[in-house]
C-alpha cells in the first residue's frame, strides 16, 4: 500500500489515493500514509489531504493533517500552529467528545514551544476526564500543569522583603 500513496500523492493523484483510502481500512491507511510521509518528506501530503477536504471534511482527515503536521512535517516553520487548527476542527467536529481529538491538544500542550496554555490545557483534560475517567495522560496533565500554576503563584511575603529593602 505505501508504495501506492507514494506513486498517487507525488504525482498528485488525489482522486486515485482517495480510492486507495476508501477500500482500506483507516487506521491502517493513515499509518501506511504517515510513514511515507517522514520517508520522502513532501508537503505534497499535506497538500493532498486539504484537497480531500475540500470534497468532505471529516474528522479523520483532520486528525491524519494533525499526525503530518507534528511529526513527518514538525520542522516546517508553523507546523505545530497549523496543527493546532486541524486538532481545533476536529474537536469541533466530534462536539468535543473524541478522546483522539482532545489528546491532540494535550500533545499541543507538551512539546517545548508549547502552542496550548496551561489553563487550555487543563479544561481539555477535564474534558477527557468527563468521557474516560482512567485515563492516566489527562490526570498528568492536570496533575503537572497544576503543580506549575501553584509555582507561579506570588509570594506576597518574598514581595514585601523585596519592598521593604529600599
Amino acid at each position: 500500500m505505501q508504495d501506492l500513496i507514494k506513486k498517487h500523492v507525488l504525482n498528485g493523484e488525489f482522486e486515485s489515493l482517495k480510492q486507495l483510502m476508501s477500500e482500506s481500512d483507516f487506521m491502517d491507511f493513515e499509518e501506511a500514509y504517515i510513514s511515507c510521509a517522514h520517508e520522502v518528506e513532501s508537503t505534497m501530503f499535506y497538500t493532498c489531504i486539504l484537497d480531500l477536504m475540500k470534497e468532505e471534511e471529516t474528522a479523520e482527515l483532520h486528525d491524519l493533517a494533525f499526525l503530518l503536521l507534528v511529526y513527518p512535517l514538525s520542522e516546517l516553520k508553523g507546523a505545530l500552529d497549523s496543527a493546532y487548527y486541524h486538532a481545533d476542527a476536529s474537536i469541533k467536529l466530534t462536539d468535543g467528545k473524541e478522546v483522539k481529538s482532545l489528546l491532540q491538544m494535550l500533545l499541543l500542550h507538551a512539546v517545548p514551544e508549547q502552542v496550548i496554555s496551561d489553563k487550555e490545557a487543563m479544561e481539555v483534560a477535564r474534558q477527557i476526564l468527563k468521557l474516560d475517567p482512567s485515563n492516566n495522560v489527562a490526570r498528568n496533565v492536570l496533575k503537572d500543569t497544576a503543580k506549575r500554576l501553584d509555582n507561579v503563584v506570588v509570594d506576597f511575603d518574598e514581595l514585601n522583603h523585596y519592598r521593604n529593602a529600599k
